[in-house]
């Protein structure tokens, strides 16, 4: 009464069809296509274009320069005294708060100054009207700040300008806004043509 039962797999399971590794291999040579194209494209994207950084400079040097005008809500007293603002702080004020515009792109390609800022003092009894100022740079930059217009690859190459304002104090509580403009040109490096 006991009769084995012998079960038999098909020899399809085990029987290697030419046809179908021919036509698995096509499958496997499409998707490496495909993966190897997708990783060119992410590399390109990636790579292709330069970041433009300017705005990010131009606040970094508005932050070096407002740093170096004002300490805890109040005037250095190498700009302002109780006789007035110093004149002599137009003439070395790159060099007393340490700011270098010398850059590898000014050297190489275009001897021009890539940087440009402008500090404006504004008594708070009259805003119209500036009390003081200086600027340190390429004038020339200044005009371009005037014109923008987004997502336009003809005005990306213009000049990237950064305005900051703050209020501090003077010598005798005088309160003084302060305005700092800072231009960074630099479109060679930081815009794709």
């Amino acid at each position: 009464m006991n009769k084995r039962v012998n079960i038999k797999f098909p020899v399809l399971f085990f029987k290697k069809n030419k046809r179908g590794d021919k036509v698995l291999s096509m499958y496997w040579f499409l998707i490496l296509i495909l993966v190897s194209g997708g990783i060119f494209a992410m590399v390109y994207n990636f790579y292709g274009s330069p970041y433009d950084v300017r705005e990010i400079e131009g606040e970094i040097l508005s932050q070096k320069i407002s740093d170096c005008i004002s300490r805890d809500g109040k005037i250095q007293t190498n700009i302002i005294s109780e006789e007035g603002f110093n004149a002599n702080i137009k003439e070395n004020f790159l060099e007393s708060c340490k700011i270098n515009f010398d850059s590898e792109e000014s050297f190489e390609q275009n001897p021009i100054n890539q940087y440009y800022f402008e500090v404006e003092f504004y008594k708070i009894e009259d805003l119209s009207n500036n009390v003081f100022n200086f600027n340190e740079g390429n004038l020339n930059w200044k005009a371009d700040c005037g014109i923008k217009k987004e997502n336009d690859k003809d005005y990306a190459r213009l000049v990237k300008c950064t305005e900051r304002r703050f209020y501090a104090l003077g010598p005798g509580e005088s309160q003084y806004l302060i305005k700092i403009l800072s231009v960074i040109a630099k479109s060679e490096k930081n815009v794709k043509a």
